[in-house]
């Protein structure tokens, strides 16, 4: 019984380390559509992407909308797209912005048109799915990053058009336009020089600008510029040591029930010695009390670590469900169950091997000794 609540225990911690691990790699690579450097408030440059690219931390302020503009005409600059948050509707965030987004990300409309006015909407794959909006429907925000029951009911939102799976963080998203954002949070126009943006996402003409730029911005203005790949790979050599560290224990866990499932089997054979060697009179051969030994010892290893995968993956599940972060993975990634299904079958065939050693014990068991020694 210890044994199989080991390899369960190792086998739960195995399937969410992995999971964890290589799903929310694959997440943060998609959600950057070759952006090179994002310019924002000045704070934290991770904050910064997190919030503006990744769409989970919130930003650090925001910045003039004039300043931006220039920003993205610099000669270093090919592509600029300036990006404005604040409200939500049921948790999915609202992205101010202008139709050149949709270029950076390369996406197309399943259903519907861009907008042509304010408080007019797109909306992602998942975000129709989830809140059950369709073309031409009225919803309000609510201010903030998360659902506080805080909202514009002044001025809804029409959605006008719905977003194909991308499978990027666009299927969590709710699109608009800079006037709308604008119109609820100041009541301005876009020739007011008071105007302010959240971020600007940039794509460099050559890549030598990304030593000179960065420099320019972060001296120069009272803005930031922050390198998403930078970042995010200092990100993952944060998370890295602690994700080694579960996996050793996972590992060293599953080597202790490999242990028990063998300590097991040596002494039920002790203990039932002379009931196998009755056995072998009644006419069992060699290889057939073989076999009883070596399933005995497999199915321990076989129930244990199914039920642990399948812990595994209602654990993770449950994770998305309720973190910050779950929220803006991408679902439906089903890539990474290889490498569960491998080290799987690495975990089996070590088992069989363990259980071999009792196994081959049994099978050379001199009968008419222990009936005699009985």
């Amino acid at each position: 019984m210890l044994s199989m609540l080991l390899m369960i225990l190792g086998m739960t911690i195995i399937t969410v380390s992995i999971l964890v691990n290589q799903i929310t790699k694959s997440t943060f690579n998609k959600n950057n559509p070759n952006v090179d450097v994002v310019v924002g408030a000045k704070g934290s440059p991770l904050q910064l992407i997190l919030s503006s690219l990744h769409h989970i931390d919130i930003p650090t302020g925001n910045i003039n909308y004039e300043n931006a503009k220039k920003i993205i005409k610099h000669p270093a600059i090919k592509f600029g797209v300036p990006i404005s948050l604040g409200d939500n509707f049921q948790n999915f965030r609202i992205l101010g912005t202008d139709t050149n987004f949709f270029k950076l990300y390369d996406t197309k409309l399943k259903i519907g048109k861009l907008w042509e006015k304010p408080m007019q909407s797109v909306i992602g794959y998942n975000v129709a799915n989830v809140t059950q909006l369709k073309i031409d429907k009225f919803f309000v925000g609510s201010h903030g990053l998360i659902d506080t029951g805080d909202v514009h009911s002044e001025q809804p939102y029409k959605v006008v058009g719905v977003l194909k799976k991308t499978g990027t963080i666009l299927d969590n998203l709710i699109i608009t336009s800079l006037d709308s954002v604008w119109s609820l949070h100041s009541g301005q126009n876009d020739n007011d020089k008071n105007l302010e943006v959240t971020s600007i996402l940039l794509q460099y003409k050559n890549k030598a600008s990304a030593f000179s730029f960065p420099r320019l911005i972060n001296k120069k203005t009272n803005m930031q510029a922050a390198s998403p790949n930078f970042e995010i790979s200092k990100l993952f050599k944060l998370t890295g040591e602690a994700h080694k560290i579960t996996n050793y224990l996972s590992v060293l866990i599953v080597f202790l029930s490999f242990a028990g499932i063998f300590f097991t089997l040596f002494n039920n054979i002790n203990e039932r010695k002379y009931d196998l060697a009755i056995l072998r009179t009644l006419g069992f051969s060699k290889r057939k009390v073989f076999s009883i030994i070596l399933i005995e010892g497999m199915t321990i290893a076989f129930l244990g670590s199914l039920i642990g995968l399948l812990f595994g993956l209602v654990i993770y599940k449950t994770i998305e469900y309720f973190s910050l972060l779950g929220k803006s993975m991408i679902t439906g990634q089903f890539e990474f169950f290889y490498e569960i299904f491998m080290v799987w079958m690495i975990i089996l065939v070590i088992s069989f091997l363990t259980c071999l050693i009792p196994c081959i014990k049994v099978y050379k068991q001199n009968i008419r000794s222990t009936l005699i020694n009985n």
